[in-house]
């Protein structure tokens, strides 16, 4: 999948202009999307990854073989930021969620040893809300033994029936096949 950063933005009205498929990736802050974005793409320092949470504060598209967009939003719940930082930085996911013309898959990454916060649960419904097609992603699997992922797998398809649950490692590269396969469904 060769990729290429295309911009950052804060405002929608910047979004590429055409009418290529945009699938975005949207979970905690920490969660890994940027490294789940490279591991993806096969590109290490495409997205950049931080040990820091609450580094991508803008909307980061990327174009995937001149096929389609992935679309890195912000994390969100990242406690440091201040309150209006963090209103702004929902807004602007809630926006790009429901607004974006083009949008036919959300990511929703989940920390594998959290399992749903309040706030994974808050986007799940928001999701469902506005019919918007998703699949959740439980990443950091490489931190949980095979029976601790089995039961939370077990717990996420109860509350989230019919919603793909892709397990996923960036350091393991679980999951980026069924993840890219998901992709190419929605895409055609």
């Amino acid at each position: 999948m060769p990729a290429t950063f295309v911009k950052s933005i804060t405002q929608l009205i910047d979004l590429p202009d055409d009418d290529k498929p945009q699938i975005a990736l949207v979970g905690r802050s920490n969660v890994g999307k940027s490294s789940l974005l490279n591991q993806l793409t096969d590109q290490k320092g495409l997205a950049r990854a931080s040990a820091e949470p609450g580094r991508t504060q803008t909307i980061n598209v990327f174009d995937v073989d001149g096929r389609f967009y992935l679309i890195d939003l912000p994390g969100y719940g990242f406690a440091k930021a201040s309150k209006v930082k963090r209103v702004g930085l929902r807004g602007m996911i809630s926006d790009y969620i429901s607004e974006a013309p083009q949008l036919k898959l959300v990511l929703l990454i989940l920390d594998a040893r959290r399992g749903f916060t309040e706030l994974d649960l808050e986007v799940a419904g928001y999701l469902e809300a506005h019919s918007i097609p998703y699949a959740l992603v439980v990443n950091k699997i490489d931190k949980l033994s095979k029976s601790e992922y089995s039961s939370l797998a077990k717990k996420i398809a109860l509350s989230h029936p019919g919603v793909p649950i892709i397990p996923s490692s960036n350091v393991t590269r679980v999951g980026r096949g069924q993840i890219r396969q998901t992709i190419e469904e929605v895409i055609r």
